[in-house]
């Protein structure tokens, strides 16, 4: 992706707090680190990726274990199919603390949580982080999540984005409760803040009600960044209205090209310039001291380190559908893909190919910013220093305006 002015690349790190990255097999990586329950690994991520100059360290996540394939999480915990999934407020308030300019952001649900708790969880990442937050929003797409909230299973797709626009008018109207200069600290008068500069929502929507005002005052960036990842059109549309930032998976060069124009076009439709909003498609590298080195290390993890069962139970999880009717070799038919509604927008993803995510943790990352970021500093197409303390300023984002009041 490059940027307006200089035309440079923006670098994010798609981390996972838990066991595994994207790839399933990257715990058995004989590189791997496995201290992801520890303090120390997360602070060695964050410093990894700021030395690179990375925009944003950004968190995905799941709220269960792969329970899908076999209606049983066994198959997740024996092959390590990414069964742990840590608490990401703590993991990037410990990732804050040793950092001063890459972005963080996490993964929060709009089905499961409540836009008060959102609004206030990332307004306060971003005072403490002095404006470095990103709320990666999700709808949640499985059984198994509902299930662990209460429900039997998941709301139906378009009616998730449906109660995902309304949790996203509260929670952006929570962080505009508090006016820029609200806050006085006046120890003399005394006066803490002017009352006629904090206003209640008084939100009412047929999901949600919230009064407000926010607990938090208003955050540096004005409000945190907004990534979203949907690529079904119902998951377009939401992009269209909410995302600053677009992450893409798409499987090839062309399919690409079409996503990219129509999410474009899905932008000018709703009166947003196409160019604010950044699109930033997924890379999985992996690198080497020479290509002989690369191609060995690919080797490595593509015939050594792949638990086909971890796959499926991670593809049932993706796609909230029981694979473990289906023998390894089954083919993907048409009737197939018309019984599956989980994630609609991933089902041509599935007909023409996988993609392979990082081989370890913490390697991988520190393998990029010692041997790619150099190369594309040389080249001139990515920063060597930060210039700007906020994630809005590293990305050439505006700082949103608080909305007017009557």
């Amino acid at each position: 992706m490059a940027k307006n002015a200089k035309r440079q690349m923006a670098l994010v790190g798609f981390m996972q707090a838990g066991n595994a990255t994207v790839y399933a097999g990257s715990w058995r990586h004989p590189a791997t680190e496995h201290g992801f329950l520890t303090a120390g690994y997360y602070e060695k991520l964050a410093r990894t990726l700021e030395q690179g100059c990375f925009d944003l360290m950004f968190f995905d996540d799941r709220l269960a274990m792969p329970g899908i394939y076999g209606g049983s999480v066994g198959e997740a915990v024996r092959t390590g199919a990414r069964p742990v999934k840590l608490d990401l407020s703590v993991v990037l308030g410990i990732c804050a603390a040793v950092t001063e300019r890459i972005g963080l952001g996490a993964t929060y649900s709009t089905t499961y949580y409540t836009p008060f708790h959102v609004a206030r969880t990332f307004a306060t990442l971003d005072h403490i982080s002095g404006g470095r937050a990103a709320w990666n929003v999700v709808t949640s797409v499985n059984d198994s999540e509902a299930q662990n909230y209460g429900l039997k299973e998941a709301i139906p797709h378009d009616v998730r984005y449906d109660r995902a626009d309304e949790f996203l008018e509260a929670t952006t109207g929570l962080w505009d409760t508090w006016e820029d200069d609200a806050l006085v600290l006046d120890r003399e008068t005394p006066l803490f803040a002017d009352p006629d500069k904090v206003h209640e929502l008084d939100y009412e929507g047929a999901w949600f009600s919230v009064r407000g005002p926010l607990t938090v005052p208003r955050c540096p960036q004005g409000r945190p960044v907004l990534l979203q990842a949907g690529s079904s059109g119902r998951g377009r549309e939401f992009a269209a209205r909410w995302a600053e930032l677009i992450f893409t998976g798409d499987p090839g060069i062309e399919v690409a090209r079409s996503h990219y124009k129509d999410q474009k076009e899905k932008l000018g439709e709703r009166g947003r310039d196409p160019e604010s909003v950044r699109m930033l498609p997924m890379a999985y590298t992996v690198v080497g001291e020479s290509k002989a080195h690369a191609e060995e290390r690919e080797q490595l993890f593509l015939n050594d380190l792949v638990d086909p069962m971890a796959s499926l139970t991670l593809l049932s999880e993706l796609m909230n559908y029981d694979f473990s009717g289906l023998s390894l070799s089954a083919p993907i038919t048409d009737e197939l893909i018309e019984s599956v509604s989980g994630i609609r927008g991933l089902v041509q993803n599935i007909k023409t190919g996988f993609v392979i995510a990082a081989t370890h943790s913490p390697g991988a990352y520190e393998d990029v910013v010692r041997m790619v970021v150099p190369e594309l500093q040389k080249r001139g197409l990515f920063r060597d220093h930060y210039t700007g303390s906020t994630l809005r300023e590293h990305l050439g984002l505006e700082r949103p305006a608080a909305a007017a009041r009557g």
